[in-house]
């Protein structure tokens, strides 16, 4: 994997920072969920310039990022640090799109995994099966393929129908997670993901399934289903970093 040169020097203590932060957190969500070679991303917007963001380069894999090989693009799809890497248009149109339409939103993870996959296929989509699941209760949107959600053109349609939800399933094609921070949308991919496998091996099983009544599910998303609600400070956030830096120091690179 070939290093960026001289990006340490080009840019800020904050910018830096934030690229360490979303190299780790797409080196977490490689050791914890099967996503799809190299077509899943995380972004993260410049809090010193809201048009800018940070994304993975097209040809590395979530475990392969780096804080030096992350590329930065505007809202409109152009790459505005030099770099040897360049995003897939499918990262900055379907980012961008998002982070534009949605100011309230500063990171986005999108992800094809195997279990949301499988969820994203089936007709009611996400059941509330698990305390899981239930965090997501009434905050889900869903979104039909229609062969062109990577394009500038369907990458704007995508985000517009993403509407207030920061929460959107992609029909036969995976989920979309916005927050207000890198940590925030990785955790609550995490439970989302649990949420989907949970989903399959209890539709595999066969018998009759339990759903809870609608009012503890309500209770349960107010609870811990709400925008803002993680950060750097969270426990969930602390044990990933503390697991990446053992396990892949060189994420900080």
């Amino acid at each position: 994997m070939q290093a960026s040169p001289g990006v340490r020097e080009q840019v800020g203590e904050a910018e830096w920072g934030l690229r360490c932060t979303l190299a780790a957190a797409h080196r977490l969500v490689a050791h914890f969920v099967f996503v799809d070679l190299t077509y899943n991303h995380i972004s993260v917007r410049l809090p010193d310039n809201p048009s800018h963001f940070l994304v993975k380069p097209a040809d590395v894999f979530m475990e392969q990022v780096s804080a030096s090989n992350l590329v930065k693009y505007d809202l409109d799809g152009r790459q505005v640090l030099d770099s040897p890497y360049r995003a897939a248009p499918s990262a900055y149109n379907i980012h961008g799109a998002i982070l534009r339409e949605r100011p309230d939103l500063n990171a986005v993870l999108h992800t094809h995994s195997p279990a949301n996959l499988a969820v994203s296929a089936q007709q009611r989509g996400l059941l509330m099966l698990t305390q899981q699941a239930m965090r997501f209760y009434g905050r889900i949107t869903y979104y039909d393929y229609d062969g062109d959600d990577a394009s500038r053109e369907g990458s704007a349609r995508l985000a517009r129908a993403m509407g207030a939800h920061w929460l959107m399933m992609l029909r036969n094609h995976g989920v979309v997670v916005g927050g207000k921070n890198v940590p925030e949308v990785f955790i609550q991919h995490h439970f989302l993901e649990l949420a989907c496998r949970a989903q399959i091996g209890a539709l595999c099983g066969g018998g009759p399934l339990v759903e809870p009544a609608r009012e503890l599910c309500e209770a349960r998303a107010r609870e811990f289903g709400q925008p803002g609600q993680y950060d750097a400070t969270s426990r969930d956030w602390i044990a990933g970093l503390a697991l990446i830096e053992k396990l892949h120091p060189d994420y900080k690179q």
